[in-house]
């Protein structure tokens, strides 16, 4: 976009953002299994792949991503208390939690 347009095209910015298949909240990350419920055109039409992303919006359907699954199946209490941290850094940092953030809040609960 940027070499045709001469100019930067906002990451958030719906429909032609780089994040527009990224989930963060609990509802519609939930649905992540359907895209076609929550995308208005399929990741596949412009070579772009889905994330679910960990932030201070993330919720209980959130376990079922990888990350959590893989957590929630060798320690099922820790996914609580992981789920808490996550939600409490992205609140106080205004951002999203990144994944090695996320890989020391699992290894400090291990």
């Amino acid at each position: 976009m940027q070499d045709c347009g001469k100019y930067t095209v906002d990451s958030w910015k719906p429909v032609v953002g780089k994040f527009i298949f990224t989930r963060e909240s609990g509802g519609v990350a939930s649905q992540f299994h359907q895209p076609s419920a929550i995308e208005p055109y399929s990741a596949d039409v412009v070579a772009a792949s889905r994330h679910i992303a960990l932030g201070k919006k993330s919720g209980l359907a959130i376990s079922r991503s990888s990350w959590m699954s893989c957590i929630s199946m060798r320690r099922p209490r820790s996914t609580g208390a992981i789920l808490e941290k996550v939600k409490s850094l992205g609140t106080a940092e205004k951002r999203l939690v990144t994944d090695d953030e996320f890989r020391a809040m699992v290894a400090e609960l291990a």
